[in-house]
């Protein structure tokens, strides 16, 4: 019996010390899991950066973090490059520690970080430097390397940057104003100012002929059709003028291209006076 009480007894320190051995040679490894910026755009704010008028961008986008507040970092750094220029990073919001961060970015801030005007075509790409609790920092645009390592791209649902362009969207409502004639013709120096106004659809109104120099005239607006894809201008057959006492000055056919920002105007067309005139083109800008 006592044998028996022995070997129960054995057998359970040996079971102790096994479990406990297991324990000390597998511990239960800790969360190491990065904290991962997620950066996503704000449908209130701008989706891009319009072209005629940069100044008046506000984009508005959210810093959260991939895995939620249970793997958080001891800071994020909110950063932007131009034109995928890694060697220029500058700093949108500094020390951020509260998500998820709702962060407002202007044209005119822009502007500033990078000391220039904004031009068309511009990209400005926004991320998030991390400083992880143990104090190593990790950049949104390393110089060599993707960001937080390159395993990290294939995540479902990450984001670690967005973008915004500087672009311009067809608005007829753009063609408004006096524009300068860029391309001497039969009629108009350079420097002269021709009137642009927005139509009905997608057209513009051109009042060009006959040259206000004449007196005794009656003018229609010419008017052009644009698509709004291709931005290319055709201008139907169509009565433009009255001279005093004599002949309309007439649009036989036209065609060219505009540009989606609104600021210049490229045509050619094929005039008629009474009789045959000839092709003339007429570019504008503003």
């Amino acid at each position: 019996m006592k044998k028996i009480i022995l070997f129960s007894l054995l057998l359970a320190c040996m079971a102790t010390i096994f479990n406990a051995c297991q324990k000390e040679d597998n511990p239960i490894p800790p969360d190491t899991r990065f904290p991962l910026p997620l950066v996503t755009k704000d449908t209130t704010g701008d989706e891009f950066i319009a072209g005629q008028d940069p100044g008046s961008f506000l984009g508005k986008f959210v810093v959260d973090l991939y895995y939620g507040t249970e793997v958080k970092p001891q800071k994020i750094d909110v950063v932007v490059i131009r034109n995928d220029n890694k060697a220029n990073v500058k700093t949108i919001k500094a020390d951020v520690t509260s998500f998820p961060a709702y962060i407002q970015v202007t044209g005119a801030q822009l502007a500033t970080l990078f000391d220039s005007t904004i031009e068309l075509g511009d990209k400005f790409e926004i991320g998030a430097d991390v400083t992880t609790t143990g104090g190593q920092k990790f950049e949104a645009f390393p110089a060599n390397d993707n960001p937080y390592g390159a395993d990290t791209t294939t995540l479902p649902g990450s984001r670690f940057s967005i973008v915004y362009i500087a672009d311009c969207h067809f608005n007829v409502a753009s063609f408004d104003g006096f524009y300068t004639v860029l391309v001497k013709t039969w009629d108009y120096n350079v420097g002269d100012l021709v009137e642009v106004r927005p139509g009905s659809g997608d057209t513009i109104l051109i009042t060009a002929w006959p040259h206000p120099e004449f007196g005794g005239y009656i003018r229609w607006p010419m008017i052009v059709t644009v698509d709004p894809v291709t931005y290319t201008a055709t201008v139907p057959f169509q009565a433009v003028g009255e001279y005093a006492g004599g002949p309309s000055h007439i649009i036989d056919s036209g065609t060219g291209t505009v540009s989606p920002c609104g600021d210049k105007i490229t045509l050619s067309t094929v005039l008629s006076v009474g009789t045959y005139y000839g092709e003339q083109p007429l570019v504008l800008g503003k």
